[in-house]
C-alpha cells in the first residue's frame, strides 16, 4: 500500500478542516443559537440561558452534539496545527510498548493539534466493514477535558486533566458519503502509563450504544483501539522527540501588483508538522539489509558485551560492546567487523 506524500497529507488535512467548517455551518443554519452556545462549552459554563436551548428533547440532543463538534473545532482554530506521523514508523510503534507520560501530553507545544491518521487499507476486511457500519476516520482532533471529563478546554489550560479525542471521517450510506464524528476521553490520572494501557482503559470506559449487538460492540472496540493507538503514539512521539519534527508553515500567496495581499483564510492550516522522518529512515535502512549480510556480520564479529559472569575475566567495559582478550583466543586485537570498538588491554 502506497503512503501519502507530505503534500497529499496536508491537502487531506485541509479538506477535512473545510468539511468540519461546513458541518458547523450546517448546524448553525438548523439551530441559529448554536453559535452563541459554543463559548459556554469552551469556557466550561454549565448554566446556559434557556433561550439557547430548543424545546424538543430530540432537538436538544442533536444541538448539544453539534455544539460539541463546533467547540472542538473552535479549540483547534486557536493554534491550527496539524501533526502527521511517518506511516512506516507509526506502524512499527503500534507494535511497541511506548510510554505515555502525563507530563509529555500536558507539555505538548502544539495547541490542540489535528492529527492525520494512516492511509486506509481497503483490501483489509475490517476496513471494508468500518466503511459501511462505523465509518473510516481520516483525522482526529485533540483537546483538553476536565471535571471528570464532563467539560472541555484547551490543552494549554491549567484545568486540563484528561485528553479528549474526536475522530472525523466518512461513513458510506445509500445516499453517499456522510461526515462522521466519534468522541472519547483518554484518562491521564497516572503520572505515566503505556500507550497500550491508556487505550485499554479508554475502551473499557467507553459508552457503547445500547442498540448495538455483541458482535458490533466487539468490532467497534477493535476500531477504537486501532485508531486511538495511532493518536496516542503520535502525541507521545511529538512530545518526547522534538528533534525529529519537521515544521512547515504554508505560505500566504502574494497578491499581484497593485492588489492587496490576501489574508489567510480563517480555516487555513498554519503549522504542518511531519514527525518521525529521521527514525523512519533508519528503520527503512535496516529493513533493506539482507539476512545473509546480518548473519555474516554475526559470524565474523569477535566483540563481547557482558564479560562479568566470571570474575576472572571481568573488565571495566562490561555492559557495552567491546573487544576482550578471551574473545580473540590469542589476545587483544581489533574486531574484523567493528574496528573502532573499545578494547580491554
Amino acid at each position: 500500500m502506497e503512503e501519502r506524500s507530505d503534500r497529499k497529507t496536508l491537502e487531506l488535512a485541509r479538506e477535512m478542516v473545510k468539511a468540519m467548517k461546513s458541518h458547523v455551518q450546517g448546524g448553525v443554519s438548523q439551530y441559529p443559537s448554536l453559535r452563541a452556545l459554543v463559548p459556554y462549552l469552551m469556557a466550561g459554563i454549565k448554566q446556559v440561558p434557556n433561550e439557547l436551548i430548543p424545546l424538543l428533547p430530540a432537538d436538544q440532543r442533536e444541538m448539544s452534539a453539534m455544539a460539541r463538534d463546533a467547540a472542538v473545532h473552535e479549540l483547534w482554530r486557536g493554534g491550527r496545527s496539524v501533526l502527521a506521523m511517518d506511516e512506516c514508523l507509526l506502524s512499527a510503534l503500534s507494535e511497541s510498548s511506548a510510554e505515555l507520560p502525563k507530563a509529555v501530553v500536558r507539555g505538548l507545544r502544539y495547541r490542540n493539534p489535528l492529527i492525520v491518521l494512516t492511509t486506509p487499507d481497503f483490501s483489509d476486511e475490517d476496513t471494508d466493514y468500518y466503511r459501511e457500519h462505523v465509518g473510516i476516520p481520516l483525522v482526529a482532533y485533540t483537546f483538553g477535558r476536565w471535571d471528570n471529563a464532563q467539560l472541555m478546554c484547551s490543552m494549554h489550560d491549567d484545568r486540563f486533566e484528561d485528553l479528549g479525542v474526536m475522530f472525523v471521517g466518512y461513513i458510506s450510506t445509500p445516499k453517499g458519503l456522510v461526515l462522521q464524528m466519534l468522541r472519547c476521553t483518554v484518562p491521564l490520572d497516572r503520572q505515566s502509563t503505556t500507550v497500550a494501557e491508556a487505550v485499554a482503559r479508554t475502551v473499557s470506559g467507553f459508552h457503547f450504544n445500547d442498540d448495538l449487538g455483541e458482535r458490533d460492540i466487539t468490532r467497534l472496540a477493535t476500531w477504537l483501539r486501532k485508531y486511538l493507538t495511532q493518536v496516542l503514539h503520535t502525541v507521545s512521539y511529538a512530545g518526547s522527540n522534538p528533534q525529529d519534527a519537521e515544521l512547515y508553515r504554508p505560505p500566504v500567496k502574494r497578491a499581484g501588483k497593485g492588489k492587496k495581499t490576501r489574508r489567510p483564510r480563517q480555516e487555513d492550516v498554519t503549522e504542518f508538522v511531519k514527525l518521525g522522518s529521521l527514525l523512519s529512515r533508519e528503520l527503512r535502512e535496516l529493513r533493506t539489509v539482507k539476512p545473509s549480510e546480518v548473519l555474516k556480520e554475526i559470524d565474523d564479529c569477535t566483540c563481547v558485551e557482558f564479560c562479568d559472569e566470571d570474575p576472572n575475566s571481568a573488565c571495566s567495559l562490561s555492559g557495552i560492546p567491546h573487544v576482550h582478550p578471551a574473545a580473540q583466543g590469542l589476545g587483544f586485537g581489533p574486531c574484523p567487523e567493528h574496528p573502532d570498538r573499545p578494547g580491554d588491554h
